[in-house]
């Protein structure tokens, strides 16, 4: 039987107005969702619709208004900070723009091997093993690790930042838009490459995008988000293929085709 590895219940996210008598912005509003273990669910909608805020939710970097969010079961919506770190071996994130979530000072090498030394107190030779080992994993060369983030290109920098997130071995990977940021041929390489770890790894995703060409391509199911809400959400094929929603319908619709004339929705 397939294990349940990520489950949201009655997501509620409201944030506070900027200014003094602003009304508060509710971003997520009672979204349920689940991710088995190897499976990839998709969440896609337009910029503001909530799917990021979910991504953040679930990482602990906003706070919830109300419900849950359970990892292999156990609630994680509120845990302390050392807990939270605990998680990191079993839940990380490759972010939007590589190049923001790597210290530009530090080469790579040190990067990635940090959470190795913190978190599993790792010696420094069997760190740099490990590293080595993963950057192999995503196509980077071995003098990779001596050098700085300003020497790379940004599709090898999101390769870079994926091994930064496989470094400690996680089974959930949030992808918050991992190939917006890129050209057309290096995001078709980064999501071949995504879905070649989650065969080798067992890995999960919950992958966030605004392309619903992207997440037709990655996931196993999607959940639609409008407005801070799920509108539509199941397999991916019925959901692209015969979807019930008008929001949905508008999605398939933008989706750029060889022959505007030719249309399968």
């Amino acid at each position: 039987m397939t294990e349940r590895i990520l489950e949201v219940r009655d997501l509620r996210v409201q944030f506070e107005g900027r200014r003094r008598g602003d009304r508060p912005v509710l971003a997520v509003d009672d979204v349920s969702l689940h991710v088995d273990d190897g499976e990839t669910l998709g969440l896609v909608g337009e910029s503001g619709s909530g799917k990021s805020t979910i991504g953040n939710a679930v990482l602990g970097l906003v706070r919830p208004t109300r419900g849950q969010v359970l990892f292999r079961g156990a609630d994680i919506t509120s845990v302390t900070s050392g807990q939270r770190r605990a998680l990191g071996q079993q839940l990380q994130v490759i972010f939007q723009d590589p190049y923001s979530s790597l210290n530009p000072s530090r080469t790579i090498g040190s990067t990635l091997a940090e959470p190795l030394r913190i978190v599993r107190r790792a010696s420094r030779r069997d760190a740099a093993a490990q590293v080595e080992h993963v950057l192999a994993q995503v196509g980077m060369a071995t003098d990779t690790f001596h050098r700085f983030p300003r020497e790379f290109s940004g599709g090898q920098r999101q390769r870079i930042a994926i091994a930064r997130a496989l470094v400690l071995g996680p089974k959930l990977i949030i992808c918050d838009e991992p190939t917006s940021a890129l050209d057309l041929s290096v995001q078709a390489q980064i999501l071949n490459l995504l879905l070649d770890l989650q065969r080798r790894l067992g890995l999960s995703y919950l992958f966030v995008s605004h392309d619903i060409d992207v997440i037709r391509h990655m996931s196993h199911r999607v959940a639609v988000l409008s407005k801070g809400s799920i509108v539509e959400q199941g397999p991916t094929d019925e959901v692209t293929g015969s979807p019930s929603h008008a929001y949905t319908r508008a999605l398939l619709a933008a989706v750029p085709v060889p022959d505007p004339r030719v249309r399968s929705v």
